[in-house]
């Protein structure tokens, strides 16, 4: 008997089999789940080469509770979320991370300080052009990036709008923010 898993019924199992262990499963649920993992940490104004290290960082220690049986469930990817954003919160308080010089950026990604300082003028640009945007799309945008919890109908609900609605104008913000970081290569 073949029996074909659909929705949220795969998405359950793909979760089981990583939270027993298998190393595939993790691998397909950091691929699906990841982007927004990295964009929640962007939102917050966290840079990239960090943004892609803490993510990194929050996946292995999601791992690591499951290996250990500490996690009933895996609610991705608010939970990767979470993760990564404690993650940030922590490295944000540590002495001296507010004003970070081009010369103290790790090179273990291969980053030069200038192109640390110029990932850090982008970023700089594509929050202007947030704060540029229309109070409810950046209202939306901000709800739904910066509550790892909360889905398209729950934002929906939050604003006011539909869900097409919202799903809408999180496209166009990821649009203006596309065009304004290609601009700037």
């Amino acid at each position: 008997m073949d029996i074909t898993l659909e929705g949220s019924e795969m998405e359950s199992a793909t979760e089981a089999a990583a939270r027993s262990g298998d190393r595939s499963a993790w691998t397909e649920l950091i691929a699906r789940h990841n982007r927004r993992v990295m964009l929640a940490l962007l939102a917050q104004g966290v840079l990239p080469a960090q943004a892609k290290e803490m993510a990194q960082e929050a996946w292995l220690r999601l791992i690591t509770q499951a290996d250990a049986q500490k996690l009933a469930r895996l609610e991705l990817p608010g939970l990767a979320i979470r993760q990564a954003l404690f993650l940030a919160r922590s490295e944000a308080r540590k002495p001296g991370q507010q004003t970070e010089s081009l010369d103290e950026v790790p090179e273990a990604f291969g980053e030069s300080p200038e192109t640390a300082f110029f990932d850090r003028e982008r970023l700089q640009k594509a929050h202007e052009r947030l704060q540029e945007l229309a109070p409810g799309a950046r209202a939306v945008f901000e709800k739904l990036y910066g509550d790892p919890q909360l889905s398209h109908a729950e934002v929906a609900a939050r604003v006011g709008l539909s869900v097409q609605r919202v799903r809408q104008i999180v496209c166009e913000v990821r649009k203006v923010l596309r065009a304004e970081l290609e601009t700037q290569r």
